[in-house]
């Protein structure tokens, strides 16, 4: 009787590293199980998906009926709002356009925007990744940190700090 073995059912490639994107250590899970040993995605992931969907929506109804929302009046186009405010997500943008506009609306949205896209390619070193505040990555940690803070403030600037015309007031005077 000839006894199979793991490794002529699924043999292991020397060319591929068989790791999650170096978020665990050593091999992934799924390299040298056999079928058997796996969950499968029916029933277990679906019904736990449908749970948290079914939660998600019951809080949304139980909030949405707790709390009003009213409709403002409609638009009046002979008579816009004073100051105009974008929505609350891009009032740090709004507000970056009101100290400069081609700063504000041409190169600070450009380098978010770049920076984001080539951030795959110029951190390539995994070092300390997935640690919370790892020494090894304090500059990428610093520079996250500033630009969550800058545009926190910014947003509140704009939509909580600024008054008719655009001018700075304190919404408490």
């Amino acid at each position: 009787m000839h006894v199979v073995k793991k490794e002529e059912i699924f043999p292991r490639d020397p060319n591929k590293t068989y790791s999650l994107m170096a978020i665990v250590e050593g091999d992934s899970l799924q390299v040298d199980k056999d079928p058997g040993d796996t969950v499968s995605s029916w029933p277990h992931l679906v019904l736990r998906e449908l749970l948290l969907f079914l939660v998600v929506g019951i809080v949304i109804v139980g909030v949405s009926l707790l709390f009003n929302a009213p409709l403002e009046e409609p638009a009046n186009a002979l008579h816009s709002t004073n100051p105009a405010k974008a929505p609350w997500y891009f009032v740090g943008i709004q507000e970056l356009v009101s100290y400069s506009a081609f700063l504000g609306g041409i190169v600070a949205p450009a380098a978010i925007v770049l920076s984001l896209l080539f951030l795959p390619y110029l951190d390539r070193n995994p070092a300390g990744v997935g640690v919370w505040f790892a020494r090894e990555r304090r500059v990428a940690t610093a520079l996250f940190t500033v630009f969550v803070v800058t545009m926190l403030v910014l947003t509140v600037i704009g939509q909580f700090l600024r008054g008719p015309n655009w001018t700075l007031y304190l919404p408490w005077k």
